[in-house]
């Protein structure tokens, strides 16, 4: 039984892995009068760009470079491009974001993308939150929530994304991986992002209490605000097989101790190309297994750290190779922070097409190049 458990759970993780994101420009990262597939539809979301190379119309503009701290993204180390959005109490700027393809009926899929707080004496929130559509929306600069925004007096059901281990979302230097499940009604091609009526309503309420004697004047003063950012956003199909080992009694995730994966002080661990989406830095859920395991080792051995490095091969130009190896190696940096280990404990350094384990001359070879290797030593 425990072998079929296993097989099953197995089986999970490498179709999710190779199942397809349907968000269009997951990471942000193609730009073409701004960011491919999203499109601020209440208020002004903002965007952060490290190189500020990411075109948009006013009032948008680049919160990494703001001189407002309380609405700036201390590092977007995660990724060169991501989307930043002010929320409060009962109101909130949304951003619309593009599938490649409608969602199926009653299909349940996996919904999740990494999320950094960007504000600074604003308390934290504990979900970000999503809700699916049909047909675009139009664009306004109206902010969701108050009076005349037309989808404030509609009941918006959302989707909760959390983090797998419960608590606020805090930390304004590392990401934090967020997640939830939707049932598709089908034929659903957008998705919503934003903090809709009722969530995270215990934390925001603090910062605007109800003072003002008259309701309208209330809806529409409640200025104080959080900010927070997000990037590579995935919905992919939940496999069947989730069903299937939830049914089994006392499941429990294969490699779920550091004695059942290949993890010892003086090893190295290779991430292949794999386990990351084409061209890209988001880690597909095949990768999970192992980082957990990773995490739980160095959970339970505080004297030990970890250096990561990116390879990629020598497709493509040296510039855009490195500044892909330096992402995904930023983004196992940022999986193992979401778990609880602290960012002094792990080192990262892209090294593009410089240093392959072979030649470039096959197809085959050059997979062999593309890879994260993390070095487990002793501090």
């Amino acid at each position: 039984m425990k072998a079929l458990l296993l097989y099953l759970l197995f089986c999970l993780y490498l179709s999710q892995g190779m199942a397809q994101n349907l968000v269009r420009n997951p990471s942000l990262e193609q730009l073409k009068g701004g960011v491919v597939g999203f499109k601020g539809v209440s208020g002004t979301p903002d965007i952060a760009s490290v190189e500020g190379k990411v075109v948009q119309f006013p009032p948008y503009f680049n919160a990494y470079q703001s001189n407002t701290p309380s609405r700036q993204v201390s590092t977007i180390e995660f990724g060169e491009v991501c989307l930043c959005q002010w929320f409060s109490f009962e109101a909130s700027e949304l951003t619309q974001v593009e599938f490649l393809k409608p969602l199926r009926k009653n299909q349940e899929y996996v919904v999740s993308l990494y999320t950094i707080k960007a504000s600074t004496i604003e308390p934290p929130i504990s979900e970000i939150t999503a809700h699916f559509i049909n047909r675009p929306l139009p664009s306004t600069r109206q902010v969701y929530g108050l009076k005349d925004h037309p989808l404030t007096p509609v009941t918006i059901p959302y989707t909760s994304l959390k983090p797998a281990a419960a608590g606020p979302l805090v930390s304004r230097t590392s990401w934090t991986i967020v997640s939830g499940v939707y049932k598709a009604k089908g034929g659903e091609r957008y998705l919503l992002l934003g903090n809709f009526l009722g969530a995270n309503a215990a934390a925001l309420e603090v910062m605007n209490p109800e003072t003002e004697e008259v309701e309208e004047e209330l809806k529409s003063s409640k200025k104080k605000g959080t900010y927070y950012c997000y990037d590579n956003i995935s919905v992919v199909p939940k496999p069947k097989a989730d069903k299937e080992a939830d049914a089994i009694p006392d499941a429990a995730p294969p490699l779920a101790s550091a004695a059942d994966a290949p993890i010892a002080i003086g090893s190295t661990i290779t991430l292949s190309d794999v386990n990351f989406a084409t061209g890209d830095h988001t880690i597909k859920p095949v990768a999970f297994p192992l980082l957990d395991s990773l995490a739980v080792f160095m959970t339970s051995n505080q004297q030990v750290a970890v250096h990561i490095e990116g390879h990629t091969d020598d497709v493509g130009t040296e510039a855009d190779n490195l500044a892909l190896s330096q992402r995904r190696a930023a983004a196992v940096k940022a999986y193992l922070e979401a778990k609880g280990i602290t960012g002094n404990r792990i080192s990262v350094k892209g090294l593009g097409e410089a240093s392959p384990k072979t030649d470039n001359l096959t197809q085959e070879n050059r997979a062999l190049n593309r890879r994260v290797e993390i070095e487990i030593y002793q501090e």
